[in-house]
């Protein structure tokens, strides 16, 4: 087949180790860049070879968003949790009308939570898996420059850190979302399921409220 069809092998970075023991061949090497290697796949000790043609593809493979959120982890929340103790009220019981009453509490909390929960700029992509968090994404990050970079030990640690938290995640997410389609009727049930398939995109996903709580509201 090599030589009918004139095929030549195209990976020349190393795939594990110092040898090049994972390989691509084709016979249309000019419509390819020149492969690149990225971190292993889970628990494999083989870099993972990417082969991307020089053609732009036209195939949708969903697109990055920005976000702006609150960073509302344990820390901030065990901040704000002090901060509201510690808050004395007297001001607000001498004030003589609720509508002002009301709105000293609300300016209260709301300065409250610009202090102890601050703003961040995110990024997401719409072909996320509904389990990935931001904390997930990052240590991804973390990995693939430290792959990168060439330093192997810590890219081996931070790749065993993503599988642990990949199989913490979705075990995590798919068992109390199975728990909670129990109890819905035939039409919810269908709606959440186009949602894990990834079938449903568009509009407010009626599984906000499960994705509040277990993925930091973070339905795609």
């Amino acid at each position: 087949m090599k030589t009918h069809y004139r095929f030549v092998q195209v990976v020349n970075v190393v795939t594990r180790g110092q040898a090049i023991l994972d390989k691509i061949w084709t016979n249309m090497e000019e419509v390819y860049t020149p492969p690149v290697t990225i971190s292993e796949l889970g628990s494999s000790d083989h870099n993972m070879v990417l082969l991307k043609p020089k053609a732009k593809n036209s195939v949708d493979t969903g697109c990055v968003t920005r976000l702006t959120v609150r960073c509302m982890g344990p820390k901030e929340k065990a901040t704000f949790s002090m901060a509201l103790s510690a808050i004395k009220w007297e001001p607000l019981f001498r004030l003589d009308s609720c509508a002002d009453q009301y709105s000293y509490y609300q300016t209260v909390i709301c300065n409250l939570m610009e202090v102890c929960f601050p703003t961040k700029i995110v990024t997401r992509h719409t072909a996320d898996k509904p389990w990935v968090t931001d904390w997930f994404r990052d240590l991804v990050r973390k990995r693939q420059r430290a792959h990168m970079s060439g330093d192997l030990n810590q890219a081996n640690i931070l790749r065993n850190k993503v599988n642990r938290a990949a199989s913490k995640l979705t075990y995590n997410f798919y068992q109390t979302q199975i728990a909670a389609m129990h109890e819905s009727g035939s039409h919810d049930w269908w709606n959440n399921m186009k949602t894990i398939m990834g079938l449903k995109t568009n509009g407010k996903s009626c599984m906000q409220g499960l994705a509040n709580k277990t993925t930091d509201g973070d339905c795609g």
